[in-house]
């Protein structure tokens, strides 16, 4: 799915206005409709819905809406806030029609004195269609004080239309700006860029994508470096297994991971792999991390290292179809030295994650001699060690794809919508997962996952795609079955089986 600026958004509407042909306020009128299937779905029809609604088109769809919804049983009123002089055309037509049916449902403001009057102890659940993707300059005035008054409700559920008024959803916003803090976001068939980074997580709490079916062909012919991750996308990437497949089919891998106190990154790690469908897994540690993974992995081999505290050697890496490197290594300077012999000799498959990449951000000349489509999977603060502090996550955004370009690498950075970027400068963000993936070991099991992935032959572009989705969508079973407070990631990596079955059915033949 991909993901679309404001002003692509407006273009592809405008060409399914021209092209499917469908009057725009026919295409309002969609756009409530839509709106108001999410609320007869969820929404008991004794609870009052209050609308704020702006002068413009989002407005329009506000006003669209307390007509749909009073003609359908709920009892709903709008607030018409006259921020500017005239509302655009659909708006004024939407108005229109609202006093013509329910005229008693519609008061309109001007003055922010009359904001004060307005009776807070019936408000139970609001609606925000003052602004959507129309923002130009940060509110201002009556629109300023409406945005705060509702904010000020800590009680009520808050509801935007498309966009959280005031939010930018192409670049940062103003962090003195007016902007909803909305409790749920309903919008129209793409997520925005905003929603998916978590400087807005204020505003954006949850999102829904609302379907108005616009013209595809003006979303095929729309040019965009964002795509959001469906589940279609994943499912087409899963590779079959031959009947006549052996365990030489699907690689070999090499986890170098653990140190002394840190062996359990390594088993989680191994174990992960394994359950991804790895063929082989050697596991090159320390040999009281060894002894443990014997007892809680006999599947995995093991390779020794001489040194009893951490890793210090590795043999012949070239010989392995994939190597994962990081997890609880420790930077010592015989494991840099290791890691610096894997960028020298490996040919296969290579993924970098937590020692590992600190170790990079110590040697970054290093980064010039990562083999083409490594997988780097920092956190955001591992990455800004790489690169370079930022002053937003729309700035983070724009180094992280100059990054991937210009290393040839493929970056994991993990956050809620966990962001991959390829060497072209396309980012996928991940549209799986939850905060319970917010504890110790949850990136070791991601990093195994990608390791069983490349060794059965996915391509690193696939691995990252499908290993991050799979391990977003485990975490959300997890979270359905026993908590996300209570879930390990242990409890992600054993629910890896159930995923597969689930999107297996999904699969084309």
């Amino acid at each position: 799915m991909k993901v679309f600026s404001a002003e692509q958004i407006r273009a592809i509407d405008a060409y399914t206005i021209d092209h499917e042909p469908v009057a725009s306020i026919d295409l309002m009128e969609r756009a409530a409709q839509a709106c108001l299937k999410i609320i007869e779905r969820e929404w008991n029809k004794t609870e009052s819905i209050t609308i704020f609604c702006g002068m413009g088109n989002n407005g329009g769809d506000g006003l669209a809406l307390t007509r749909l919804l009073n003609q359908n049983g709920f009892k709903a009123i709008a607030y018409l806030i006259k921020h500017s002089e005239k509302a655009s055309k659909d708006n004024q037509i939407n108005l229109k029609r609202l006093k013509t049916a329910f005229p008693k449902n519609i008061q309109e403001i001007n003055d922010t004195a009359l904001l004060s009057k307005l009776p807070k102890e019936n408000f139970m659940l609001i609606i925000d269609a003052l602004l959507g993707t129309g923002l130009n300059k940060t509110p201002e005035g009556v629109l300023a004080e409406t945005i705060d008054f509702i904010n000020s409700l800590s009680s009520v559920l808050v509801y935007s239309i498309d966009v959280p008024s005031g939010l930018n959803c192409d670049g940062p916003s103003s962090p003195n700006g007016h902007i909803i803090n909305a409790n749920q976001v309903w919008s129209f068939q793409f997520p925005k860029l905003a929603f998916l980074l978590a400087e807005n997580a204020n505003h954006v709490k949850a999102f829904d994508l609302l379907d108005i079916h616009l013209h595809p062909d003006a979303i095929a012919q729309q040019a965009t470096s964002y795509h959001y991750i469906s589940r279609d996308l994943i499912t087409a990437l899963l590779k079959h297994r031959s009947k006549f497949s052996h365990k030489g089919s699907f690689g070999h891998g090499l986890l170098l991971a653990g140190s002394r106190g840190k062996s359990g990154a390594a088993l989680i790690a191994a174990k992960a792999c394994m359950k991804s469908g790895a063929g082989l897994l050697t596991v090159h540690s320390t040999k009281a991390t060894l002894n443990a993974l014997l007892q809680h992995l006999p599947e995995a081999m093991s390779s020794a290292d001489p040194n009893p505290e951490f890793i210090s050697e590795i043999i012949r890496p070239e010989k392995y179809d994939a190597i994962a490197f990081g997890p609880g290594t420790g930077m010592h300077e015989d494991t840099q030295r290791v890691l610096k012999k894997i960028l020298q000799y490996n040919t296969g498959g290579l993924i970098v994650d937590a020692d590992g990449l600190n170790i990079l951000s110590e040697n970054k000349t290093w980064l010039n001699f990562l083999p083409p489509n490594t997988i780097l999977t920092p956190h955001v603060k591992e990455f800004d060690r790489l690169s370079e502090t930022h002053s937003s996550d729309f700035d983070r955004l724009d180094t992280l794809r100059k990054f991937s370009t210009r290393y040839q690498c493929i970056v994991v950075l993990k956050s809620a919508h966990t962001a991959i970027a390829m060497p072209d400068g396309t980012v996928f963000f991940n549209s799986t997962g939850n905060p319970g993936l917010a504890k110790a070991g949850s990136g070791d099991g991601l990093t195994g996952i990608l390791l069983g992935l490349l060794c059965r032959t996915y391509t690193p572009a696939q691995a990252a795609l499908v290993g991050v989705y799979l391990h977003g969508l485990s975490a959300d079973n997890c979270a359905k079955k026993i908590s996300m407070e209570s879930m390990l990631i242990s409890d992600v990596i054993d629910e890896l089986p159930s995923v597969f079955l689930e999107l297996e059915k999904f699969r084309p033949d």
